[in-house]
């Protein structure tokens, strides 16, 4: 019988190690990705996030931070407006007379 150690691997397994279980991005344990392991369409997929990346400006801490409170609790996250309305909230006024 096989017990997990300390890390939570298997000593006795005879399964290597997977690039998830490493961090690697390359497949190989401590293996990593260079400028010419990707395909020339991969290449321009890169290419392009990296443009349109350039435009994006990081969330300030304020606001990461009532992101992870708002995951946290299951509630909605903050934003600028009023009461959330879904559009379905019914509108009483007095009816026209006349």
């Amino acid at each position: 019988m096989s017990m997990a150690g300390r890390n939570g691997t298997d000593p006795d397994s005879t399964l290597p190690d997977s690039g998830m279980d490493t961090g690697s991005d390359a497949g190989e344990p401590g293996g990593h990705l260079g400028p010419g392991d990707l395909a020339p369409d991969e290449e321009r997929l890169l290419a392009a996030l990296e443009r349109d990346a350039k435009g994006l400006q990081q969330p300030s801490v304020e606001e990461t931070l009532a992101q992870v409170r708002a995951a946290e609790d299951d509630g909605p996250l903050p934003d600028s407006g009023g009461e959330p309305d879904d559009g379905l909230t019914p509108r009483f006024t007095a009816p026209d007379l006349e």
